[in-house]
């Protein structure tokens, strides 16, 4: 019973206090890439955590596997995990609860993954239909026809991946600003951000409602346009993408659940500011690396709850075995 209880309230901790003090955190604007990193770990070991409580409290099941796995006495293993707490019933609503939680989860996942493919498919299918290759430095890129300046990618992998802008984009920014709007693009692409996005929106989804991770998804596309510029502004400078930003504004943002990855994204303001205010060298310094060491913390705890006790009792079952009846 303690260590279910100590996984509940790190579950909770990290669901709706690590919520909120990474959604608030002045830092992560500076260092998108490591803020990312730890809404991940945080979302992931949340989920972890709840999953770990679970299995814990149907404890048969794990105890069974502690005995086998340890060498452990059952006696010793049930003593250190359920300890004198047993109401009937309760072990069989866990395994249940467990099960249709995997169910949901797996089902939400698949159906907004499937809704995604299906947008990018048409998204992919007009522009191979109505755009043309750029040339030069923009040979990778579909120009569309349309007079709206528009820039996004659609992500695909195994050469379905597109780069889009419009002839109305082409026409609206400089040539540095155009190669830099791009380079936001392929940034997007490079570190898979739509993946990243996926799995917050499945998770927000499935958990959002109970008030735990609601920022999740938000926060992940606002830091991956974040990071996105940042790949930019190292080859083209802060300055050229932040007035490639500006100009493009006037188009105005693409819809929360878009599944294409749009120069436009959101918080177009921050953004600016935040490259206007940049300074050489500013993402290589010591926070990130605290960031990431409190990140592998985040991560390495649960197991630690979970496992702890295991390797407390630990052949345990020689013992009994050796020890005279």
């Amino acid at each position: 019973m303690p260590v279910i209880a100590a996984l509940l309230a790190y579950a909770a901790l990290l669901g709706f206090a690590g919520d909120r003090v990474l959604t608030r955190a002045s830092w992560a604007s500076r260092h998108p890439r490591a803020a990312l990193r730890a809404w991940h770990a945080c979302a992931f070991t949340f989920l972890v955590t709840i999953t770990a409580t679970l299995v814990l409290t149907a404890h048969d099941l794990w105890e069974h596997a502690v005995v086998w796995l340890f060498h452990a006495g059952k006696p010793q293993v049930h003593a250190a995990y359920a300890g004198s707490w047993h109401i009937e019933g309760v072990a069989d609503g866990a395994v249940l609860l467990l099960l249709l939680a995997a169910t949901a989860v797996t089902a939400l996942a698949a159906h907004r993954f499937l809704a995604v493919r299906r947008e990018r498919d048409r998204a992919r299918l007009i522009t191979d239909a109505l755009g043309s290759r750029g040339a030069g430095g923009l040979a990778d890129v579909h120009i569309l026809d349309d007079a709206e300046p528009t820039a996004f990618c659609v992500p695909g992998g195994r050469g379905r991946d597109r780069i889009v802008v419009s002839r109305g984009t082409v026409d609206l920014l400089t040539e540095e600003q155009l190669a830099a709007a791009v380079t936001h693009e392929r940034g997007h692409l490079r570190l898979a951000h739509h993946r990243m996005i996926l799995a917050a929106e499945v998770v927000t989804a499935a958990v959002g409602w109970s008030g735990a991770l609601r920022g999740y998804a938000h926060q992940v596309r606002r830091l991956s346009e974040m990071a996105a510029d940042d790949h930019a502004a190292a080859v083209h400078g802060s300055r050229t993408v932040a007035s490639a930003l500006l100009e493009m504004c006037t188009v105005g943002p693409p819809a929360e659940g878009s599944a294409t990855l749009a120069l436009s994204g959101p918080d177009p303001a921050e953004r600016i500011r935040r490259l206007l205010a940049a300074r050489p060298g500013q993402g290589r310094r010591l926070l990130p690396v605290l960031i990431g060491c409190a990140t592998a913390t985040v991560l390495v705890l649960p197991a630690v709850m979970v496992l702890g006790p295991a390797f407390a009792v630990a052949d345990t079952a020689h013992c009994l075995e050796q020890c005279p009846r």
